[in-house]
């Protein structure tokens, strides 16, 4: 057995810290952790505004996907807007015309604002929840 601090999350910090308390833990049977993100592996950057999931998980068919998809895009792109594609949708199983579908019910319900050209890919401006509230 080997005696170790017991630490807990300091949210104010943004980390851990020592409680004061000590504690017996048997290193030989601790497993290592598990990476929590794999490398080149996509990944939903935050934050994203609970009342926005709401919204749009109240929406029908994949338009919470296909939001959810947006706001990952927003997220590597460091920007409110983004050109979607199809191929985001592709790994989740949405064809085009769920695509439009989605998108068309998160713009009826004022969750992005979308900008079509003949043969282009739509651009998509993420709107802000809490602004949503006041219109």
């Amino acid at each position: 057995m080997t005696r170790i601090e017991h630490k807990i999350w300091n949210v104010q910090r943004g980390g851990f810290t020592g409680s004061g308390e000590a504690m017996d833990v048997n290193i030989d049977t601790l497993e290592p952790a598990e990476r929590l993100r794999v490398a080149g592996d996509r990944f939903l950057k935050g934050p994203i505004p609970w009342s926005w999931v709401a919204d749009a998980a109240a929406l029908p068919g994949q338009a919470l996907l296909v939001g959810l998809c947006i706001w990952r895009l927003a997220g590597v792109k460091k920007s409110r807007t983004v050109f979607f594609g199809n191929s985001d949708l592709k790994p989740l199983g949405i064809d085009r015309a769920a695509k439009s579908r989605a998108l068309l019910a998160l713009e009826q319900a004022r969750l992005i604002k979308i900008i079509r050209q003949h043969g282009r890919f739509p651009t998509i401006t993420l709107l802000r929840a809490d602004r949503l509230r006041n219109l």
